[in-house]
């Protein structure tokens, strides 16, 4: 997903322009961080980027998350004026790619029109205006097409699932986060292209920003309540007759539930679903959505809602229909192991030259990987990893910095550390009192791959300050870590 979908940000200078929305359309320009996570401990690079927003009710502008991501500085200006103006993030969604900027100074809104959102999901086939400022000229860009399909994707920014929308209306680098109007009011947020295809964009459909506004309006974002569930559809005869289902009847076979998630509360593995608030599932695992006059996968009904909300469900088992209802618990949202990180400088720990960093998803995608070793643990834990009771953070030793502490040991690197001195690994903060706390001469670090490491812990405190020193690292740690 990552390869072929790509977010809309312009990485250079360009001005406005344009009749009509001239006074609602914004362009943003952002000054990004970028951190290295093969040096985590690295000062950040800076890069410009450009984007687009527009002025929503209560001097705010609305633009996509990915535009302001990592942001150390943002200017935003309108298509009638060329003064800069600074901002400042006010709300972000990083899981729908949308964010809430404000304004230092009020006079930017003056005599300026706010855009209103829609009410209802486009259908298929009909027109919208894509607004903003893309690459290619200085004016703001107007270009139409119409609403190719509906379905639940990927986004690029987060790789979260939800709800997107497929227009032809040509959107280009710097597009993101500008309006898709049609009626005369805002039905999506340009937000990514699929760079295969020809004139294949994605904008962000009006559920989703309805639901990121909602929370926004509460004055806490809490984010769309994932679906971590492991289900099976249930087509074929022999595995219908086998568990009793009628024919014609759907259900939804429940193959796996994280221990850290609400439903684990009134699941279990063998139940299968027939309702999801009231909407019956289809043998593919699909519900029928009149409202909206679309089809989508079950889980569209959990993300939907909002943290706090209940979620109502039939199912059958041991072959009882029961009809449970449960609390999204926000607390108890199904964590994965392996998490993207936003706005945030990389976590690490540094002892006798040993680098060790949690693993995220940043890190697998920043990081070079020789081709040579042996990582299919790290992309399992990513894609199958789960947080459990013993562990909640996978810990990596990324490289080891050479030192005669580290003799033997420094061709090491992209390791999983599963024991110390014997005791299993939680998480970074684990292993770090596992490390500064023994009193055994020797200190065994054992990898998930059955490698051994054996130090000695007196010389690996006097060699440590000497390695930070000669490779002109400030501290051993991170921050978020001191």
């Amino acid at each position: 997903m990552k390869t072929l979908l790509f977010g809309l940000l312009l990485f250079s200078v360009s001005l406005f322009g344009s009749e009509g929305l001239k006074d609602s359309v914004v362009q943003i320009m952002t000054t990004h961080k970028e951190y290295d996570y093969e040096s985590p401990w690295s000062p950040p690079t800076v890069e410009r980027s450009s984007g687009s927003g527009f002025i929503i009710e209560g001097k705010r502008i609305i633009t996509n998350a990915h535009v302001i991501e990592e942001a150390s500085f943002i200017q935003v200006r309108s298509a009638t004026s060329r003064e800069w103006y600074e901002a400042s993030v006010k709300f972000v969604g990083h899981d729908c790619d949308l964010a809430i900027i404000e304004l230092d100074d009020p006079s930017f809104f003056e005599g300026k029109k706010t855009l209103e959102f829609g009410e209802h999901l486009l259908r298929q086939q009909e027109e919208v205006a894509v607004h903003g400022f893309p690459m290619g000229g200085r004016e703001l860009s107007v270009t139409k097409g119409i609403v190719s399909r509906v379905e639940m994707g990927y986004y690029a920014h987060s790789g979260a699932y939800l709800l997107d929308a497929q227009i032809d209306a040509p959107i280009n680098p710097g597009n993101s986060g500008g309006p898709v109007i049609a009626n005369g009011k805002v039905v999506g947020i340009a937000h990514q292209v699929l760079c295969a295809g020809q004139n294949i964009g994605y904008m962000i459909p009006i559920p989703i920003i309805h639901h990121f506004m909602e929370e926004v309006e509460k004055g806490e974002y809490l984010g769309f309540p994932k679906n971590p569930l492991k289900v099976q559809s249930i087509r074929n005869p022999a595995m219908r007759t086998f568990y009793g289902l009628d024919e014609g009847k759907g259900g939804l076979l429940v193959c796996g539930i994280p221990e850290n998630h609400y439903l684990s509360d009134v699941l279990e593995v063998g139940d299968i679903l027939f309702q999801i608030d009231g909407h019956e599932v289809d043998s593919h695992g699909w519900i029928e959505l009149s409202d909206m006059d679309i089809s989508l996968p079950f889980q569209y009904v959990i993300m939907m809602k909002h943290f706090g909300d209940s979620l109502d469900i039939v199912l059958m088992r041991n072959g009882e229909v029961k009809e449970v209802s449960v609390v999204i618990d926000f607390n108890r949202r199904g964590t994965s192991l392996v998490q993207q990180e936003f706005d945030k400088p990389p976590t690490y720990y540094i002892s006798g030259g040993f680098v060790f960093q949690p693993l995220v998803e940043n890190f697998l995608y920043d990081v070079e990987i020789d081709p040579s070793l042996w990582v299919i643990d790290l992309f399992y834990h990513l894609f199958r990893g789960k947080v459990e009771q013993g562990r909640d953070e996978v810990v990596v030793l990324s490289r080891v910095l050479n030192d005669v502490i580290n003799v033997g040991y420094q061709y090491l690197e992209k390791k999983i550390i599963d024991k110390v001195n014997g005791k299993p690994i939680k998480n970074l903060k684990d292993l770090i009192q596992q490390i500064e706390t023994s009193t055994d001469p020797y200190l065994v670090i054992e990898t998930q791959d059955g490698l051994e490491i054996v130090l000695d812990q007196e010389q690996m405190k006097k060699r440590s300050p000497v390695i930070l020193n000669r490779y002109s690292i400030p501290y051993d740690r991170s921050g978020d870590l001191r």
